[in-house]
């Protein structure tokens, strides 16, 4: 009897772990059976910011085909960071879809640019969306926008987001293009309204086979979510996962006050810094400065600021001249509020100004505040069609490295920090997250 229980026991094990390595075959097979080439992805920009230069990024790291609408154009689709908006991207979609209006193969996702990121392969995609079983898969999140009022008109949801949103979806060309050719609404007309009263509408959800994301196993919005989204280190890149539902969506979208989270997630993901390689895009996109003639260098304005009494000033002072930077094509504002380091200032100040190409000096007696005083330097240089760079620079920062202007001017950013440290100390001015209120806050990591 007892063997016989064993027997039995051990056959049952057998054959699940036959069913789920079948299973897992067959979810293999399908996820090669499926056609990266038959996957075009949409998106719409006017700009090439940098959140559209870091989703093109993305795409371009796991390969995926996008083709932009709008680039170049006028955004007349309202301010849809603050109220309604966003039509013009369906007109666009809707002259754009009328291409692959009889191809039936095709599949088509549409996504936002400028907030969104992408953390998942082509082929992982497809075949996500095709356990769906549906022919269009719009993302979910849990507000009900841009009218609350429809909120009970939703089929209910046991678990997951109800609420469609309209910052990415996917779906098979044809489909699309009807439900985009029924867009007779103006550019700034809200777009998420105009797909939301067609997924209430019983009928057009079923003739067009429309379902939602509810559990983000594709589209991951952040906006009421940002605790359930963690991020997964793998070895060569980084995922987002959900642990509310234990997904691993495919689109992160930063959608409404969720830039700075997306922010986050997009200093990782997919392969911005990984454990082990480090930084894998700091080389990337490098600005060469070998080989110029002096006279082709970028011009720098830099800002002094001596706001306070300032322990050694005149050796601070002398450093401003330790500069492996053409001289010709740098700017010297020196704000002064202490009148205790006016004659600091006087000593150096034939130096300064022999080496400087120009130099402007606002001393204690104008009685500007800081305040106005780091205004005025960045309006000297934001005025000044010459002026390139503009470098920030307090009195009591010690300068180590003479190199430090063309190491910065090389990284090729908007905006860029050297990183400081006080000896002997666990300090330094850089933090990995922003408050609500703009100040210092710790962060996750």
């Amino acid at each position: 009897m007892e063997r016989r229980r064993r027997r039995t026991a051990a056959a049952s094990a057998l054959a699940l772990l036959a069913s789920l390595l079948m299973g897992a075959l067959a979810a293999a097979e399908e996820q090669e059976s499926v056609d990266p080439g038959k996957l075009l992805v949409l998106t719409a920009a006017t700009e090439e910011t940098e959140g559209y230069q870091r989703f093109l990024r993305t795409a371009k790291y796991f390969n995926y085909t996008v083709k932009t609408l709008g680039l170049g154009e006028d955004w007349r689709g309202g301010d849809v960071a603050r109220t309604v908006g966003g039509g013009q991207k369906v007109r666009w979609l809707k002259a754009e879809m009328k291409k692959y209006a009889n191809d039936e193969d095709l599949i088509v996702m549409f996504v936002d640019s400028y907030d969104v990121i992408l953390a998942g392969s082509p082929i992982e995609l497809l075949w996500k969306f095709r356990q769906f079983k549906s022919n269009l898969v719009f993302s979910a999140e849990s507000f009900c926008w841009p009218e609350w009022s429809l909120a009970e008109k939703y089929p209910p949801v046991a678990v997951g987001n109800r609420f469609l949103n309209s910052g990415g979806f996917i779906g098979y060309a044809p489909i699309i293009n009807r439900i985009v050719q029924l867009w007779k609404y103006k550019d700034d007309d809200d777009d998420q309204l105009f797909y939301t009263r067609i997924y209430l509408d019983p009928a057009l959800r079923e003739k067009y086979g429309i379902t939602l994301d509810h559990k983000s196993k594709i589209f991951q919005n952040l906006n009421g979510a940002i605790d359930e989204v963690v991020l997964k280190f793998e070895p060569t890149r980084v995922r987002a996962r959900n642990v509310a539902y234990d997904t691993l969506p495919v689109v992160i979208h930063g959608n409404g006050p969720t830039k700075l989270q997306l922010n986050y997630l997009g200093n990782y993901i997919p392969n911005v810094w990984t454990y082990e390689g480090g930084c894998e895009v700091c080389d990337e996109g490098l600005l060469d400065l070998s080989g110029l003639a002096d006279d082709s260098y970028p011009r720098v304005l830099i800002g002094v600021f001596i706001e306070q009494p300032t322990p050694f000033l005149p050796q601070f002072l002398q450093r401003l001249l330790t500069f492996d930077y053409p001289y010709t094509r740098l700017s010297l504002f020196i704000h002064n509020r202490e009148v205790y380091h006016e004659p600091h200032i006087q000593a150096e100040w034939e130096h300064l100004r022999g080496a400087f190409d120009s130099i402007k000096l606002v001393g204690p007696e104008e009685e500007m505040s800081e305040g106005e005083g780091r205004d005025m330097a960045m309006n000297l240089c934001r005025q000044d069609p010459a002026c390139d760079y503009y470098f920030s620079l307090d009195a009591d920062v010690v300068v180590v490295n003479p190199e430090i202007l063309q190491i910065l001017i090389q990284e090729n950013k908007k905006v860029i920090a050297p990183m400081m440290s006080r000896h002997g100390k666990l300090w330094s001015n850089f933090w990995g997250a922003l408050s609500p209120e703009g100040y210092y806050a710790r962060s996750e990591d």
